[in-house]
Order: structure tokens, then sequence, then C-alpha cells
């Protein structure tokens, strides 16, 4: 996984799995990122070939995490694989974050 800081926006790539099994990893790395209050965190799911309950999870911390830090932190979901964004929208994901595909 990327994290790379431009300006006032986080962007993060390199995400193969989003699942239990890395969902603490991933949410230490960002919170740690997140430090310097970016205003913007974009998490580029394109190389994401797997979503789970666990990455969901990992997520909503995430946010939680970033809106601690900037109250006005705003979340984009780039490039989600169709199932990923399946889920997103069975579990309201859509609602709390943006979420915005390669169409």
């Amino acid at each position: 996984m990327k994290i790379i800081r431009k300006g006032e926006t986080l962007g993060v790539s390199g995400v193969q799995h989003l699942g239990a099994a890395n969902a603490s990893g991933f949410e230490s790395a960002l919170c740690a990122a997140l430090q310097d209050r970016p205003r913007q965190i974009d998490i580029d799911l394109s190389e994401t070939g797997f979503v789970d309950c666990g990455g969901v999870g990992a997520l909503v911390a995430v946010r939680n995490c970033a809106r601690r830090h900037n109250a006005c932190a705003m979340i984009r979901l780039l490039n989600p694989a169709r199932p990923a964004e399946r889920l997103f929208k069975l579990t309201g994901m859509d609602a709390l974050f943006t979420v915005e595909g390669s169409d």
C-alpha cells in the first residue's frame, strides 16, 4: 500500500485486499498518516481484488479517525470493482463515502 500526501489530499493506492486479515494494518497505517489533518483522502481501490465486512469496518474506522483530526475531512473511494461497489451499496457505505467508479 502506498500513501502519498499532495497538498491537502492524502492519496492511498496499491491496496490488494481489504478484509479482516489486513484491516487492522490498513486502519493503523491510514490513521497514522491522518495526523497532518488532510482535507481529502482518496482511496484508490482499482487494484483491490477483495473486500469483506472487515474491510468495510476498517474504512468506517478510518473515516472516524479522519473526522477526529479534521471535522471537514472527505473520503472518496475510487474505482472499486463491481462486487465491492455492490457491497458498499448493500451496507450503506455509499451514504458515508463518495464512491466514484472508473466508468
